[in-house]
């Protein structure tokens, strides 16, 4: 039986005089997982990841982490680097963390990366940070930190394709798929819907209503589709409902009405 990495059973989380952000939330997250989380706006996610982090600390409720603080690694939204930096400086601090010389590093790239992430890494490498897109700099840290962080068992990544290329994107979502079979587990949000669309991944839904784990999107659609149809009296407005998973998320956050 899959052992969990992280757990929390009904966990609340509420800023200094302010609305609670998380209410009584109860969640697995499995280890060697590749689970998804969807939310909108100022439903929480950051505050979660936090949470698991250790970051916030004075929540409600209990969560279990069955990880040590050097087994977990995790990539904010929002990256900053010095722009002096060349990126192939970048790698090299990304080494000197792992203990790795730049010729072990290599060695532990090529059973990772293809040859289009070391052809971008050449095109870029000489380049200051300053230089490339927020897109280029996103994908160098995602792709060195997945392909040497070897000691992370725990992975969390907030919005790791944002701002990058669709080629490159799609890319890095088979990076992560390689540090998945390995045993790892990663934890991702995303507003983009094409890994949860295109493979059968599980995600957590975060909304008002609280957390829920829905198997891949077509459940999710499924689900959203048959809680319209107890709130709606009219069949034309089924028909137009739930048809894509954009349409199915915009269905999860609002508030149902009936009778409007």
């Amino acid at each position: 039986m899959t052992s969990n990495v992280f757990s929390a059973n009904n966990l609340s989380f509420s800023y200094i005089d302010d609305n609670p952000v998380l209410k009584k939330l109860s969640f697995k997250i499995g280890s060697g997982q590749l689970l998804g989380l969807l939310g909108e706006n100022g439903s929480g996610k950051p505050t979660l990841f936090n949470i698991i982090k250790g970051v916030h600390t004075d929540y409600e409720g209990t969560i279990c982490r069955n990880f040590s603080p050097s087994e977990l690694i995790a990539l904010p939204q929002t990256i900053n680097l010095s722009g002096t930096l060349k990126n192939y400086e970048v790698f090299d601090l990304i080494c000197c963390f792992n203990n790795l010389k730049a010729s072990q590093a290599k060695g532990i790239l090529k059973s990772r990366w293809s040859e289009e992430f070391f052809h971008r890494f050449e095109k870029i490498k000489l380049k200051r940070t300053y230089a490339v897109s927020y897109g280029e700099k996103r994908w160098l840290l995602i792709s060195l930190m997945l392909g040497l962080c070897d000691r992370a068992k725990f992975i969390i990544l907030d919005e790791p394709t944002v701002g990058i290329d669709i080629q490159y994107r799609m890319l890095i979502w088979e990076l992560i798929d390689k540090v998945v079979k390995e045993g790892r587990t990663v934890f991702f949000s995303t507003h983009i819907f094409d890994k949860l669309a295109r493979r059968e991944v599980p995600f957590l839904m975060l909304s008002q209503a609280g957390i829920k784990l829905h198997s891949n999107i077509h459940a999710f659609m499924l689900s959203c589709f048959h809680a319209f149809m107890l709130s709606c009296f009219h069949a034309f407005m089924i028909a137009e409902h739930a048809q894509t998973p954009e349409q199915a998320f915009i269905s999860a956050i609002m508030p149902r009405r009936v009778n409007d």
